[in-house]
């Protein structure tokens, strides 16, 4: 059994490329867990073990329950493009090995000594990646404690990760990727040794020739011989649609978690044009002795798209220059009627609640039913607006009373005035945790998209080897070959991108959404043209680096092969 595996894995490592590059992907998967959860898991435990928590030090634990969903978002998704390149290793492995195993087949070799070989290599890869990305996950996790030092001004920061972490980064990797080399084996599992030996039949290679050749024709090309070479590997083609697919979806992901942050920033600074926000412990009737705009704030929730959701609801009594309500059209909106409330765009974007539909409103236990009036661009953030009079007569309270007010001078006495610096500043914080998301996920998002798009062209390239050397022994230049062999993918690479950035603008954005309902914080959705250029550039600029590593490397071996 020993000498079994041996020549095994000789085999498997003619493959050394695709091995190396399998073995990065799995370090990457680990690396992107590990980096983040060395700055979470001891900090919550420290934060978790103090009896009150300082305002800074919520926001900060608030910032560490955005990063826990942000790894394992990543980590899953990584591990799912990291099993389709063990499938397609695998099946190519398979494919081409398929007398070597009807030989060891017909030895007497079973089934289940041949799958265990590859799960356990496959077992060998996870645990080996993980360890690798554990480590590097430990070193590059002091630039999120440094970052969060300075950014929530918060000291004692530690690193740390909990042991059932630890477990579930590699248990995790380990069970889903050996769960796959287990299934790729049926591709040779149970079949004949005397079928193995004989080879594929030529009915397949037939009819992927014919597909290639139907496709072709529907096709506007001048020169249809590359594009049918191209198609005979299907397989091969799908890879380049799924780098570009992952390098979109990660970069479009990386760039509206950025920007998302502005717009958060934005809206809670437009048409709030007051300097003080002052919130009072008890009910105030007296009339306010300075210019202000008085309102009524209660913690309320409400059900939503199946969702139960905590929102605070403020009550106004009137509206000036202190505060311009506006709705998504940047148009002026007036106090809501009674019986109806204005929801903030969180809402209606994350859980679908529209204009016109009825909201149930929890307020000290009891339901209360409003009509949504519209959604206001600039509410504050988890609140929702309603008529204050009615608010008022709800808690039964005196009408005209208020326990909050929006000022330009400091108002005297009791209350917690928060003012405009301050409210900048925490304003500020909050954006650390989604630019931290954003530079992860374009780094990881770029370097998976240029693995993929690596091993596409390498994939495409191993397959046309031998009909490269036949054609430079025939007298074909290497300028020829290029053309006829190479060129073809970097088209079928700008149809990939065509064909798949609008897919990708919508895995994006149900990922973000997902994101944002699972940490109780809205984070805005978009992206813009000039992301989209910079995607298709920076596509064909990865492209080109591994055309050109791969067709120097072509170029040495056929000079060998010659």
């Amino acid at each position: 059994m020993r000498l079994l595996y041996k020549q095994l894995t000789k085999e498997v490592w003619k493959n050394k490329v695709f091995v190396w590059l399998l073995l990065l992907l799995t370090f990457l998967s680990a690396l992107s867990f590990y980096f983040v959860r060395f700055s979470i898991d001891g900090n919550t435990a420290v934060l978790e073990s103090l009896p009150r928590l300082s305002a800074n030090q919520v926001q900060y634990k608030n910032a560490l329950a955005s990063n826990t969903s942000l790894a394992y978002t990543f980590f899953f998704s990584m591990l799912g493009l990291t099993c389709f390149v063990f499938f397609m290793f695998f099946y190519r492995f398979f494919g081409s090995n398929t007398k070597a195993f009807g030989c060891l087949k017909a030895l007497g070799f079973t089934d289940r000594s041949l799958g265990f070989y590859f799960v356990l290599f496959t077992a060998v890869m996870s645990v080996t990646g993980s360890l690798a990305g554990l480590t590097g996950g430990y070193f590059l996790s002091d630039i999120l404690v440094k970052a969060n030092m300075r950014t929530y001004s918060v000291t004692g920061l530690i690193k740390g990760i909990a042991p059932f972490t630890i477990m579930e980064g590699f248990l995790g990797a380990a069970v889903i990727l050996c769960l796959n080399a287990f299934l790729c084996y049926f591709f040779i599992r149970g079949k004949e040794p005397g079928a193995l030996i004989a080879g594929k039949k030529g009915s397949g290679v037939r009819k992927t020739l014919l597909m290639a050749d139907r496709i072709v024709k529907f096709l506007p090309v001048k020169n249809e011989f590359p594009l049918r070479i191209a198609l005979r590997k299907p397989l091969a083609v799908s890879l380049i649609f799924v780098a570009v697919t992952a390098f979109n979806v990660c970069v479009i992901l990386g760039q509206s978690l950025n920007s998302s942050s502005q717009k958060v920033f934005n809206s809670q600074m437009m048409g709030h044009n007051y300097d003080f926000d002052t919130k009072y412990p008890a009910y105030m009737e007296d009339p306010l002795p300075f210019e202000g705009l008085s309102y009524l704030y209660h913690e309320a929730g409400l059900m939503a798209g199946g969702y139960e959701i905590e929102q605070t609801i403020i009550g106004l009594y009137g509206l000036n220059g202190l505060y311009e309500l506006q709705d998504m059209d940047k148009r002026l909106m007036s106090v809501p009627d009674a019986g109806s409330i204005y929801i903030n765009p969180g809402l209606a974007e994350l859980y679908g609640v529209r204009k016109g539909d009825s909201l149930a409103v929890f307020i000290d236990g009891r339901e209360y039913t409003f009509v949504v009036a519209g959604v206001a661009a600039n509410a504050k953030a988890e609140s929702i607006l309603a008529n204050a009079a009615q608010l008022a007569e709800i808690m039964g309270i005196p009408a005209g009373a208020y326990n909050g007010v929006w000022t330009m001078e400091k108002p005297a006495g009791g209350g917690e005035t928060t003012d405009r610096e301050q409210r900048i500043l925490g304003l500020e914080k909050d954006e650390v945790s989604n630019n931290t998301s954003a530079v992860i996920n374009q780094v990881i998002g770029g370097i998976v998209g240029g693995i993929l798009l690596f091993l596409a062209v390498y994939v495409n390239f191993q397959d046309n080897k031998r009909d490269m050397v036949i054609l430079n022994l025939i007298g074909y230049s290497l300028k020829d070959i290029r053309r006829m062999l190479v060129d073809i993918y970097r088209p079928i690479l700008w149809t990939a991108f065509f064909l798949t950035i609008i897919p990708s603008i919508s895995m994006a954005g149900f990922i973000q959404r997902s994101l944002s309902v699972s940490i109780k914080d809205y984070i805005p959705f978009g992206t813009n043209a000039v992301i989209i250029v910079l995607i298709f550039i920076s596509l064909n600029i990865i492209y080109t680096l591994g055309q050109t590593v791969l067709l120097y490397n072509i170029r040495k071996n056929i000079k060998k092969w010659v």
